[in-house]
């Protein structure tokens, strides 16, 4: 029996779409192309979400790596986290398990500053009973440890616990520790998953 869901939150209940933001700034397409490799596919985004880099210090090495584009890559730095917006019909699915009486916690992969400004920002942060945050414990998913740190933290039975995240990877890697898992694709698929884990709400 399901009695904790587990949310990350890029894609799932925040919207992130770096194609799309970039798409904002009417750049020539192999700009936008350079700068999506070059800031968003970098190595050192992965660092900026384990939190052993700061967004400061990222801006810089991405510009070391690209000159060209010092301009542009500091745009698109100082106004990425715009992007950050709630998923509405993720929320609204949040918003029933916990009134169906679920507990709701957070797993996710998530720079500081970030993470700070978009829990400001949402009211449905206060919904969940516990976070595990990325930069917070210097560990990513898939990495087994954050996922261990969640079932430590709040003492919970992974096969009473279930995880919705859109990385296979990362689902995977909860499978690995018991913990069940749905393959986020949109809120309406994310419905029917739920009733085949016989969670009703």
């Amino acid at each position: 029996m399901i009695k904790n869901i587990v949310f990350d939150l890029g894609r799932v209940l925040i919207d992130f779409n770096p194609e799309a933001f970039l798409g904002r700034f009417n750049h020539q397409k192999e700009v936008s192309e350079r700068l999506l490799k070059v800031i968003f596919k970098n190595e050192l985004w992965v660092e900026l979400d384990r939190g052993t880099l700061e967004e400061e210090e990222a801006t810089e090495l991405f510009c070391k790596e690209e000159p060209t584009l010092t301009a542009e890559i500091k745009e698109v730095m100082a106004n990425w986290k715009d992007m950050l917006l709630p998923k509405e019909d993720t929320v609204r699915i949040l918003k029933e398990l916990k009134r169906a009486g679920y507990k709701l916690y957070v797993l996710s992969n998530y720079h500081r500053n970030a993470y700070k400004e978009t829990k400001e920002k949402n009211s449905f942060f206060k919904l969940f009973d516990g976070e595990i945050v990325s930069y917070a414990l210097k560990t990513v998913k898939p990495e087994r440890e954050i996922y261990q740190a969640l079932i430590d933290s709040y003492s919970l039975i992974p096969e009473e616990t279930l995880f919705i995240d859109d990385s296979i990877e990362n689902i995977m890697a909860a499978k690995k520790l018991s913990i069940k898992a749905i393959h986020f694709h949109d809120a309406d698929s994310l419905r029917r998953e739920l009733e085949r884990f016989n969670v009703i709400i």
